[in-house]
């Protein structure tokens, strides 16, 4: 059978997607980075530092080098604006449990989360004191920036789910930033991609509500996303993205290129922040309840829109 209209997939998908793969390949090709230096991070004693930080630290400011910091197995607890490469991402992570607070005059519905106070308001920047900033475990805002193998944790949701805050694993913020075979573990914002471009690739995004957004442009290649909404939640959903580009004229978009959704409970795959939110599922594997909101269904009838959605999760009787 014919899709309808709206579910067929024109030209402008196809050149979103287009466009944001050949502003990023350039920059970030597979080709290793020359490094001039390797400082050792091992918390057991047989490397230089023990500690993430007086490794930052040992790198002098005005650096022009690329220069690796080597975090061995373990589980850091602390925060840090590093460069790292681990020993794989479910041996080596950096926690921490910081949270923002519930917005004032709302209610708890993790659905209807409150974000008019989120991280630009009205096309604007606000990098000064900033809860949901702040609850970030790892923060990176300078450019040109790679991390390998290693996980970023937010715990503060693990046990609060009923009662879940704004809880950032990692926000983005640089350009030109690269991410492979890492692992970013949250609930509520997991992974904000704040402004920049950024590829991801072979990673795995956990979460449950909105852990996916931002302003940015994003690729993510060959990643697990993995929802973990309690199985207790019945037929309450969550949400994998929330895109926040304000201005049409502006580049920004979440691209999702093969790799697969799965995990537990029920999943929207995305809803709108802003209005000219873009986000583009492209040859994944999909599995479980998904499927998209009013928001969504709003964006995808001005112009982008999704077809081709095949496997159990495609809910093929129930797009628009």
């Amino acid at each position: 059978m014919e899709a309808p209209p709206c579910c067929r997939a024109p030209a402008l998908l196809v050149s979103i997607m287009l466009l944001l793969l050949l502003r990023l390949s350039p920059t970030l090709s597979a080709v290793p980075v020359p490094v001039s230096r390797t400082i050792v991070v091992d918390q057991r004693g047989g490397g230089d530092f023990e500690r993430v930080q007086p490794a930052v630290n040992a790198v002098p400011d005005g650096n022009r080098e690329w220069v690796r910091i080597h975090v061995r197995n373990g589980s850091y607890w602390e925060k840090g604006f590093i460069l790292l490469q681990g020993d794989g991402s479910w041996n080596t992570a950096i926690s921490f449990n910081g949270h923002a607070p519930a917005p004032n005059g709302t209610d708890d519905d993790l659905i209807l989360t409150a974000l008019a106070n989120g991280i630009i308001s009205n096309g604007d920047s606000r990098d000064g004191d900033n809860p949901t900033i702040e609850s970030a475990t790892f923060t990176v805002l300078t450019d040109d920036f790679a991390a390998h193998d290693i996980a970023f944790r937010n715990t503060y949701n693990a046990h609060h789910k009923d009662n879940a805050r704004r809880a950032l694993a990692a926000l983005i913020g640089g350009d030109r930033s690269s991410f492979r075979r890492c692992g970013f573990y949250g609930f509520q914002d997991t992974l904000c991609a704040y402004k920049g471009r950024h590829y991801f690739q072979s990673c795995s995004i956990n979460g449950g509500v909105d852990f996916i957004f931002g302003y940015g442009q994003s690729i993510y290649d060959g990643c697990s996303v993995v929802s973990n909404v309690p199985p207790a939640w019945g037929k309450q959903a969550g949400f994998v993205t929330a895109h926040a580009r304000v201005d049409g004229s502006r580049p920004g978009g979440l691209v999702f290129r093969g790799g697969q959704v799965l995990g537990t409970g029920r999943q929207y795959l995305g809803r709108a922040w802003n209005r000219f939110a873009t986000v583009v599922f492209y040859k994944g594997g999909k599995r479980g309840k998904l499927g998209m909101t009013l928001g969504m269904l709003l964006l995808l009838r001005s112009g982008v829109v999704g077809s081709e959605l095949r496997g159990p999760g495609g809910c093929h009787g129930r797009r628009p």
